[in-house]
């Protein structure tokens, strides 16, 4: 199984769920080779270098049929996904961000992750994508999705059991988690409490919703499907 893992901290509880799993080590130790932003795991997704995953939510627009029950959701503000007014460009590490700024119709620069976290916490100047798409639509977003392409039962388990599960982060592990990333624990604890991981019915309407909209806007599909 090779498993691929967003390395933001916005999945820092998936980490720590796999490291309470029953996988055996050797896949444990084949998921920390697999960690990258999501574009490049979704590159590495379509060209079968790894089996399942959390991709970019666009990439279930092309394919529905890959996407499990967990995701990385907002309902609103999300801290992690911003627009800078500067010149508009979008961020090679995103995909689905990309495409949310054209849905929103603003103009800017695009920052995802734990870089855009810090901009946020430091008061930088930005438009949060969560919330106006919450503030326009009043739907979650659903920013990344845990997808398969194949052993498809065995990750529906996981995804299933993994966002159904209230993870409590040890100590050590946010200590570690905040000097990789140079942000307070208050703040990582602060910002996880804007995270939600289950894939309900109101979240499958905003998905679906978004993907309408990219469809009206002629944004094309991830190739290879």
């Amino acid at each position: 199984m090779r498993l691929g893992k967003i390395d933001y901290l916005n999945l820092l509880p998936f980490d720590i769920f796999i490291k309470q799993s029953s996988l055996s080590l050797q896949e444990k130790a084949m998921i920390n080779h697999k960690k990258s932003y999501p574009a490049k795991l979704n590159q590495d997704f379509l060209f079968s270098r790894i089996d399942m995953g959390f991709l970019s939510s666009i990439m279930a627009y092309a394919n529905p049929s890959i996407a499990c029950k967990a995701g990385i959701v907002a309902k609103g503000e999300v801290w992690s996904v911003l627009a800078l007014p500067k010149e508009e460009r979008a961020d090679y590490q995103s995909a689905s961000s990309n495409a949310l700024i054209q849905v929103l119709n603003i103009k800017g620069e695009v920052l995802i992750g734990d870089r855009a976290l810090c901009h946020k916490l430091q008061n930088g100047e930005a438009i949060d994508l969560g919330e106006l798409w919450w503030k326009k639509t009043k739907l979650p977003f659903v920013f990344g999705l845990f997808c398969a392409s194949s052993s498809k039962e065995r990750a529906k388990k996981l995804a299933l059991s993994f966002s159904s599960k209230r993870i409590k982060i040890p100590h050590y592990l946010l200590t570690k988690a905040s000097q990789k990333s140079s942000i307070a624990p208050k703040d990582i604890l602060q910002y996880l409490q804007k995270i939600s991981y289950k894939i309900g019915k109101k979240e499958q309407k905003g998905l679906h919703h978004f993907h309408r909209q990219l469809l009206f806007l002629g944004i094309k599909k991830p190739k290879r499907f």
